[in-house]
């Protein structure tokens, strides 16, 4: 370690250019003091630029007392903002480290005249060129650089940072990052900096800070860097509460101390301009803002401009991702401390501003509308907040809380007709429907007193609650009456205009005859929610538009709006995962009607699991699981299934549940080997009026049941445009089947084809795979007929051979996977290169294969390789 340089100035000049000695106590920081050593090394300047009480001073020093080189130490005051009054200092300071120096340097550097003349650049060179005679490093530490004012590239210290020798490593100490032309040296890797977020105690230097004073560092030291964020001084004051008695995560409990405080006003605002002192004390109304919230706190048309300045020069503001732009975030102690030193000048403004903030957060955040509404004493904002925006809330899975925000307003306001039945939706919606029904009663009484727009607002938003969401006997009903509210709402404001289309989209997709005008709805909804800042209305009515697309069978374009859906949620931050069932529901129905069982399967679990809140549970996903369950013709599965439906909770808003539970219940009866019971459970529903899905079904168990005419019926009442594309699907198979069990092949062969015709856009291969037994001959003689879809047609019977296939193929030599699915191409009219086109591999390769089939079949031919496996089952 070298000695302390020795001060050759003049009188009273040694505690200015002397290295400050250590204090009791203080926390040796080795991490950046390797960081300021590595610097030292490898680059020519480095600058520490952090707030007051950031400790720069005294890491400084630390290092400056444990280092090898030697060092020149100048302390800047406010009288040194002339160029001239700074160059005596540092050529002071340099003199007193030249004392110890063992070269050329030290005479040239005592042989400079410490005081300016007249021709400054001429002094700068002259500096310049004394310490070009060093022959080993020196470091010239500046502290407190933003006390040398504007002009400091001016003078010595630009004068040395553009033309200083190599062996001089330039370190300067500032709360702001200099005003010097550091940019391009930075990317040029010769300047090296430390930060506030570099300089804060990290967490376990809050600990072993703890330690060394005594305290048991492991159980309070995370509760003090939490509150302070690692910020030096504020650690300090914690310490010091500890040494009175007081924890020190609780020193700063209530509201910051008072000597803290003076602190903040003294070291941090006063030495600010007075706009910029302002702007931090307005802006630190909140711990989180956006750059509108900031620029209407400040009061001027110069906000921006301060709010830029206060991120470039650190003063404890960081900027973060919000996801609908930048959000700038406080730290939380300073932002507390400023809050309270502007209520002890200016009550008044203090409580004004948490109105502007209340405000601007009316129909951004309830949350934070009410509370900052509360803290400025204007709790109407908040009623207004929570009338406007309590669905959205509900939606969001969010009634505890917002039962919360009802709560904590005073009174009367407690007692407002709209906040009695809020609170009572959100008691119901926790099932406690005597405190539901008694809030009801207290608000239908007091809704005369409220003015004629609240009055009309509040019978909108009451009856979209109790029609969506409590939940109504006739879906079609539901849907009638939800189209006469929106109109109503659209003369409200735009967010019960919002919440009534979803809420009606969401109630189209699952009514039996308005399915169809669901995507219009959910798309108007999500239109309104992204125009309004409805993050929940927009996203959720993109996930439910997933869900009505692949219920009316369009599953390209359902898929793409899953992907749209996510998406849109990702961008904006949201995570509420509940809101986003439907499009595990959605993939989980194409997936089905694709025969991908796997994927149906994962799809609808997560669907199931997470549910869509204030729906527990959706009766679609549990319609589809059955389905799926069911057709991997798994027993253990198809059991679980059963189980699961026995405790499926029964939704009083989904008027179609208890039709297809008893659907549901049918084709598990089917799936254990029960088709009488099966049919005997849905021979009721043969009747019009059933939902497409519900009829297809239907047909189907009842042809199989052998009861045709029923059958025939409920298969011709999804013949219309209107039905999906799998129901068509079904009901076209169900009378084709129907047709050729009566001999009638004309028949059987037009509504086969009308089937594919349906299939094919969509590959809607499960009709097909689950019919495959009774199918597979009446395909065989429809390709021989001639039809536009045969590729559509050999992939449907290349779909998961039946079982006693698979047996008979292992008693002859077994054919591959590859081979198999050939051999059904083969039986069509396409050409080997149509055939190989449809698989993706070559002609040669095509053959090859061919090849391998004739030898393990025995024939010679294409005709007769299908002949034989025709006769083997294989096809």
């Amino acid at each position: 370690m070298r000695e302390p340089p020795v001060s050759t100035g003049p009188p009273g000049t040694r505690a200015k250019i002397r290295i400050p000695e250590a204090r009791p106590g203080t926390l040796r920081r080795r991490r950046l003091e390797d960081t300021i050593f590595s610097d030292a090394l490898a680059r020519r300047t480095t600058v520490l630029a952090a707030p007051a009480g950031f400790g720069k001073t005294t890491l400084l020093g630390e290092w400056a007392r444990g280092s090898d080189a030697y060092c020149a130490w100048v302390s800047l005051e406010q009288a040194d903002a002339d160029p001239g009054e700074l160059y005596r200092w540092i050529v002071a300071a340099l003199q007193g480290a030249a004392v110890n120096l063992r070269d050329p340097a030290r005479a040239a550097l005592l042989e400079l005249s410490a005081n300016p003349g007249h021709d400054p650049p001429a002094d700068y060179r002259a500096v310049v060129r004394a310490l070009e005679e060093l022959s080993e490093p020196l470091s010239l530490i500046v502290d407190n650089v933003h006390r040398a004012g504007p002009r400091l590239d001016e003078g010595l210290v630009g004068a040395l940072l553009s033309a200083g020798p190599p062996a001089l490593h330039l370190v300067l100490s500032s709360r702001a990052d200099p005003p010097l032309p550091l940019a391009a040296r930075r990317l040029g890797g010769t300047v090296g900096d430390l930060r506030s977020r570099n300089l804060a105690f990290t967490l376990e230097e809050t600990i072993q800070l703890l330690t060394q004073r005594g305290f048991d560092g492991q159980l309070e030291g995370k509760g003090l860097w939490n509150v302070t964020g690692g910020w030096p001084v504020a650690v300090a004051e914690g310490l010091a509460g500890r040494d009175r008695g007081i924890a020190p995560a609780n020193v700063f409990a209530a509201e910051p101390r008072r000597a803290f405080s003076d602190y903040v006003a003294q070291e941090v605002l006063a030495p600010c301009p007075a706009p910029l002192a302002d702007f931090i004390l307005r802006a630190t109304t909140r711990d989180r803002f956006s750059r509108e919230l900031a620029i209407d706190l400040g009061g001027s048309a110069d906000g921006g401009l301060l709010l830029e300045h206060c991120l470039r020069h650190g003063i404890f503001l960081e900027e973060i991702d919000g996801g609908r732009g930048p959000t700038y975030v406080w730290q939380p102690l300073f932002a507390a401390t400023c809050r309270g030193i502007l209520a002890h000048r200016d009550p008044r403004l203090a409580e004004s501003l948490h109105g502007v903030s209340a405000r601007h957060y009316r129909d951004v955040d309830v949350s934070a509308c009410v509370s900052e509404a509360l803290l400025g004493r204007q709790p109407r904002i908040a009623v207004r907040s929570i009338a406007e925006h309590w669905l959205e809330l509900i939606l969001q899975g969010r009634s505890l809380s917002l039962e919360q925000l009802c709560l904590r307003l005073p009174f009367p306001f407690s007692e407002d007709p709209e906040m009695l039945f809020v609170r009572s939706a959100c008691r119901g919606i926790a099932g406690d429907r005597s405190s539901a029904a008694a809030l009801g009663r207290r608000a239908l009484a007091g809704v005369t007193g409220l003015g004629s727009g609240r009055r009309r607002r509040f019978e909108v938003n009451r009856a979209l609650f109790e029609l969506f969401i409590v939940g109504s006997e006739d879906a079609d009903a539901t849907v009638r009456e939800g189209l006469h509210l929106v109109d109503r709402a659209s003369r409200h404001p735009s967010a019960t205009l919002a919440h009534g289309l979803f809420l009606l989209g969401r109630g189209a997709v699952r009514s039996p005859r308005s399915a169809h005008a669901a995507s219009d709805l959910l798309q108007s909804a999500a239109a309104a929610g992204r125009a309004n800042h409805l993050i929940t209305v927009e996203v959720s009515a993109g996930a439910e538009l997933a869900l009505a697309l692949a219920v009316t069978g369009d599953f390209s374009a359902a898929e793409q709006q899953c992907a749209a859906a996510l998406s849109r949620a990702a961008s904006t931050g949201w995570s509420c995962r509940e809101r986003l069932a439907p499009i595990g529901i959605a993939r989980g129905i194409a997936a089905y009607w694709q025969d991908d069982l796997d994927r149906a399967s994962r799809s609808l679990s997560e669907a199931l699991e997470f549910g869509s809140h204030p729906f527990p549970a959706d009766s679609l996903a549990m319609v589809y699981r059955v389905l799926v369950d069911c057709a991997t013709g798994d027993l253990t599965r198809v059991a679980s299934a059963a189980a699961a439906l026995d405790v499926f909770d029964l939704q009083p808003h989904d008027s179609s549940w208890p039709i297809l539970s008893v659907v549901c219940a049918a084709k598990l009866c089917e799936a254990s080997g029960d088709p009488d019971k099966a049919a005997a459970l849905v021979r009721p529903l043969a009747r019009e009026g059933q939902s497409p899905l519900v009829n297809a079904l239907v047909a189907q168990l009842l042809r199989r049941a052998k009861d045709p005419d029923r059958a025939l019926a409920c298969a011709s009442a999804v013949a219309v445009e209107s039905s999906p594309p799998f129901a068509r699907v079904c009901g076209a198979l169900t009378e084709a089947l129907v047709a050729a069990s009566r001999d009638d092949p004309v028949a059987a062969h037009e509504r086969l084809e009308e089937a594919l015709r349906w299939a094919a856009p969509e590959s809607i291969l499960r009709p097909f795979v689950e019919r495959r037994t009774d199918l597979l001959h009446l395909l065989v003689r429809h390709v021989s007929r001639g039809t536009v879809h045969e590729a559509f047609v050999a992939a449907c019977l290349a779909q998961h051979p039946p079982e006693h296939v698979l047996r008979r193929e292992h008693a002859s030599l077994a054919l591959s996977e590859r081979e198999r699915e050939i051999l059904v191409y083969l039986r069509s009219m396409l050409t080997a290169a149509e055939i190989a086109d449809s698989l993706f591999v070559s002609v040669n390769t095509l053959k090859t294969h061919q090849r391998s089939i004739y030898r393990k079949l025995g024939v010679t031919n294409r005709r007769s390789a299908v002949r034989v496996g025709i006769s083997r089952g294989l096809i």
